[in-house]
């Protein structure tokens, strides 16, 4: 009984992102003003800002990556783009709150991969688990579970 309590413990810290590489997920947002308001032919401002949801994973570097296909976080879906960071040390921005600037570094055995979330629509039944990620890997479905909240960043002004 001890050995399955034990075994239980274990399998609590060995989650599925052990089965795909995934060894770390940072989930950020950050907003982007436009300097010049964009206006349609009769005159009406375009959206003046955008929204921008981005994830990185720290990923085995000698190990194949699933392609991520959908992420659902808090009762929404999304689409995901996937960019391969090519540096080990990646500057997210700055949080909004403490003015902390977010530096992601890899180690070597690591790699960052950064995914770029675009809304598809809402969900019926939402996960209680806050951010899921799917995708394929050799021709099978798999998934990671990640309870990382999602943290802001300063806004951007564009020209």
């Amino acid at each position: 009984m001890i050995k399955v309590l034990w075994l239980s413990f274990l399998l609590s810290f060995y989650s599925l992102q052990g089965e795909y590489h995934v060894q770390k997920v940072w989930l950020f947002t950050k907003t982007q003003y436009n300097g010049n308001v964009p206006a349609d032919r009769n005159g009406k401002h375009l959206q003046g800002k955008t929204t921008q949801l981005i994830c990185y994973l720290k990923v085995s570097r000698k190990n194949e990556s699933p392609v991520w296909e959908t992420a659902f976080i808090d009762g929404n879906q999304y689409k995901v783009e996937t960019v391969q960071a090519e540096q080990d040390t990646i500057t997210a921005g700055t949080l909004k709150n403490t003015n902390m600037p977010v530096i992601i570094k890899t180690g070597r055995k690591s790699k960052i991969t950064q995914l770029i979330l675009t809304l598809r629509g809402k969900i019926e039944k939402p996960e209680a688990c806050s951010f899921i990620l799917t995708g394929t890997l050799n021709g099978k479905s798999v998934y990671i579970r990640s309870n990382e909240s999602v943290a802001e960043l300063t806004p951007d002004l564009m020209p």
